[in-house]
Parts: structure tokens; C-alpha cells; sequence
């Protein structure tokens, strides 16, 4: 699959790939940053568990990151375990602890469960970049976000590493 030119702003594009394949990207340097510490803490085999992140080596990201804990029973549920203050300023909430299902009430109906879906279980990262079509912001003209898969056993994701980097319309970052 040819990757796509992130340099295009208005055009959304999205990515499942490989972490190898994103950084061949042209990415926000907060998006290429928490990439590579990703692999730094990525096991030789499986995946790379919460307990292999260590929020105190990316200080600068954090305002950025959010935590998303995956549960599987009774159902597929997905739940934010923390929400970095940019987040939370963007989305003019803190909604750490709160299931995606009821802070969004057409997140189930959207293309972003069916993503994150896809994240969980394939166990690869996700790139997208564009504009917002979730969660009504308005006020920002583009977002480029990243997608980790983190397990504890090193097979079954049980948590997304996220960061989010907003752009308002006057091109600042929020």
C-alpha cells in the first residue's frame, strides 16, 4: 500500500502499518517522538506492556497523551484511563475513567470504534492525520493522532497508548 503525504493538510489519511512503516512519514515531531520511544520499549518479541512505559522519559508529550484501557467481558469496551490536559482542553473535558461509549454518545456508530477496534485486535499501530470528524471540534482545522498497542502479556492488547497533536485554524498548536 503506497503511504500517504501527510504534507496535504485538508486531505484526511489514515494508516495501520507498522511502526517502521509511520516513521517513514512525514509526522508531527510529538507523533515521531512517543513512535520511537514506542521501539525503545518494544520487547524483542510481542508487544510492549503499560509497565514498559515510563510517562517520566516523554514529559513533553504528556500534555498530549491519553491512556485508553481495553475490556473484553463481557464485552468489547473501552474506557480512558487518563487524558493528557490537551486532550482534555480540546474536548473542554477531563473525561479520565469514563467508558468512550458514554462520553460520545456515536462513538459506537463511528469510524473511530471500528479503528480502535481494529488496533486491539490486529496489535498495530494507527496513524491518522486530517481533519476532525468526531467530537464536533470545530474550532481546530486539523489533528494528527498515533495509536500504540500496549500488552501486558506481550499478545493481547489491553491498553492504547494515544497522542493527539490539535491544530487551531490559525495554525497553533492547542
Amino acid at each position: 500500500m503506497p503511504l500517504p503525504d501527510p504534507s496535504e493538510p485538508s486531505i484526511n489519511q489514515e494508516l495501520s502499518a507498522s511502526a517502521e512503516e509511520i516513521l517513514a512519514l512525514t509526522l508531527h515531531p510529538k507523533i515521531r517522538a512517543l513512535v520511537e520511544y514506542w521501539q525503545t520499549i518494544h520487547p524483542d518479541t510481542g508487544l510492549p506492556g503499560r509497565y514498559h512505559f515510563e510517562p517520566l522519559d516523554v514529559p513533553a508529550l504528556l500534555p498530549n497523551i491519553w491512556l485508553v484501557d481495553v475490556e473484553r467481558k463481557p464485552k468489547l469496551r473501552l474506557r480512558y484511563r487518563l487524558v493528557g490536559t490537551s486532550v482534555a482542553r480540546a474536548f473542554e473535558r477531563d473525561s479520565t475513567g469514563r467508558y468512550l461509549d458514554e462520553v460520545h454518545s456515536e462513538f459506537l456508530d463511528s469510524h473511530i470504534w471500528l479503528y480502535m477496534k481494529g488496533v486491539v485486535q490486529d496489535g498495530t499501530p494507527g496513524w491518522r492525520s486530517g481533519t476532525p470528524r468526531f467530537w464536533h471540534l470545530r474550532e481546530f482545522l486539523s489533528l494528527e493522532r498515533i495509536y500504540l498497542p500496549l500488552a501486558s502479556d506481550g499478545r493481547e492488547v489491553d491498553m492504547i497508548l494515544a497522542l493527539t497533536v490539535f491544530v487551531d485554524r490559525f495554525g497553533n498548536e492547542f
